[in-house]
């Protein structure tokens, strides 16, 4: 079972090495949940509806991404799609009372060890295994692509890669 403390300990752990790097003061953690696969179902289908009905103004990769996976549409840097993207339903709209709670922990348990954030409702890493929480660490040094460290839960990485349930014998065996 998920367990929000694993996500607090990895997004503290690169908080420390951005401090022990001594580049801390110039980055600013972003945060996110992507909910459980349920309330990522029902987003996905409101982004679908929503940019379905605004096609003609998607970019070609956009258009592309609408079927394969649409919440790539919001972090894309087409400045005509980030215009529709700003639009787009919130995913908070769309999470389940259990996703709600765990984000709330996640949030908690940050707050508690003193890591400060910033939520982007935008942040969504853009894959399909992705669960829960998302995040990345940024910088406006770099330019565009200023994410220094990123990541999130991939709770359903296995599944998605072909493998069922039997995880554990898949990953101990040597090729």
């Amino acid at each position: 079972m998920a367990q929000p403390q694993a996500d607090i300990e990895v997004i503290a752990l690169g908080q420390r090495i951005l401090k022990a790097l001594g580049i801390a003061d110039r980055i600013v953690l972003e945060l996110n949940t992507l909910g459980d696969p349920e309330s990522r179902a029902a987003y996905r289908d409101a982004l679908v509806g929503y940019f379905s009905a605004r096609v003609a103004e998607l970019s070609e990769d956009s258009r592309r991404r609408l079927e394969r996976n649409p919440l790539r549409i919001l972090d894309s840097k087409d400045p005509g799609d980030q215009r529709l993207a700003a639009e787009a339903p919130d995913f908070a709209e769309y999470l389940n009372d259990s996703s709600r709670e765990f984000f709330a922990r996640v949030r908690d348990g940050l707050d508690a060890l003193g890591v400060v954030y910033r939520l982007n409702p935008r942040l969504v890493r853009g894959l399909d295994y992705y669960t829960h929480t998302a995040f990345e660490f940024v910088t406006t040094d770099l330019g565009a692509q200023g994410t220094v460290i990123g990541g999130g839960r991939y709770d359903g990485l296995v599944e998605v890669m072909g493998r069922a349930s039997d995880a554990r014998g898949w990953l101990g065996r040597r090729y």
